[in-house]
């Protein structure tokens, strides 16, 4: 199921049939209750569910994003390593070129970092123009997790759609579903209700002082349990590979 541990006989057998999956995250504050790398396990976590559902292998993940504006991390805060959007088209260029080249002409991005979105857009532009029969796919978890179901999950926990969204109650939920080693609980309920950063629909740079947080919540985390998270996990990896086969015809079951 990972190319880093075929054989070159295998990969090369394996590379006429199936998908290659793609995980891609991010380096980033998500608050103090969540690892710097979330983006990345949440990837990670949904290539390997996706794997085990379909006729797929996962290539090495890319667990370095593109910036994502400090009005949405809360502020600037220490473990944000990105890297530019030019070298990042070029990096996932080069590897969906190489996989494409070798034969691997079915192509899934599972993405979980919404800034890498346009970019990724772009390099799967330029290797389906370049190699016409490659048929590249990029997911985000959040796309699939469907409208009903989030819609019910506002009303159970009463936390409004509008203040769920970069580690808030479902991300952080999911995070402690995953790997709730790297989780602290504790600390999700640290933002003060009702005095939240000034919101707004733009970008600024620098950021204003009162759209900053002392701890990175922007939107609350409150409510976010491995529970809830555990729900999260199987409506998005059920969603996923339906959206999976569907699109690109892909059977069930790995061979």
């Amino acid at each position: 199921m990972l190319l880093t541990e075929m054989t070159w006989p295998e990969f090369g057998a394996r590379t006429q049939h199936g998908c290659a999956i793609i995980p891609i995250g991010a380096v980033e504050p998500h608050g103090p209750h969540l690892p710097l790398g979330a983006d990345t396990m949440i990837s990670d976590y949904f290539a390997r569910r996706l794997a085990a559902d379909i006729d797929a292998w996962i290539t090495p993940t890319i667990g370095y994003g593109v910036a994502t504006p400090p009005q949405r991390l809360g502020g600037t805060f220490p473990g944000a390593i990105a890297i530019s959007g030019s070298t990042f088209i070029h990096l996932v260029t080069d590897i969906l070129t190489s996989l494409a080249e070798h034969g691997a002409r079915q192509q899934i991005i599972i993405n979980s970092a919404i800034d890498n979105i346009s970019f990724l857009c772009e390099a799967a532009r330029i290797v389906t123009a370049m190699i016409p029969d490659t048929r590249v796919m990029i997911v985000n978890w959040w796309d699939v997790v469907g409208e009903t179901f989030r819609n019910t999950l506002a009303r159970e926990t009463g936390v409004a759609r509008s203040d769920d969204h970069h580690a808030g109650m479902v991300e952080s939920s999911l995070v402690m579903h995953i790997a709730p080693g790297t989780t602290h609980p504790d600390l999700a309920n640290t933002d003060p209700i009702g005095l939240g950063p000034r919101r707004f629909s733009y970008h600024l740079f620098p950021l204003p002082d009162d759209a900053a947080t002392p701890s990175g919540i922007v939107y609350t985390a409150r409510k976010a349990s491995a529970d809830i998270g555990g729900r999260v996990a199987d409506q998005v990896a059920q969603e996923m590979a339906s959206a999976v086969r569907r699109e690109l015809a892909i059977d069930s079951g790995r061979a």
